[in-house]
């Protein structure tokens, strides 16, 4: 299986990530907000998110290096979302 298959398994094959993404593509919201909707503690939304972002599945209205004491406003990236899954569907298909 290509890397790139097995990474997008691996970050939005995942439940609460799965969640997460779908919430934020309706509006945005803040990590607290997420947690109370979702059910799940704070401070392992915030580790989902992290990792969302870091492969730009989602995005933030605050910089990275300027978040600190900030309320930060999550939303997902529709497109890269898309990209991901059309990819796992290709393979997942047999159409690659």
């Amino acid at each position: 299986m290509p890397d790139d298959v097995l990474s997008a398994i691996d970050v939005i094959g995942n439940n609460v990530r799965t969640e997460i993404l779908r919430r934020l593509a309706q509006s945005q919201l803040t990590a607290h907000d997420l947690a109370e909707r979702i059910g799940v503690h704070v401070g392992s939304i915030h580790r989902h998110l992290v990792v969302l972002e870091q492969h730009n599945l989602v995005t933030t209205d605050v910089a990275l290096g300027r978040r600190r004491g900030q309320t930060v406003l999550w939303r997902t990236d529709r497109a890269e979302v898309a990209e991901w899954a059309e990819l796992w569907a290709r393979y997942a298909s047999g159409r690659d």
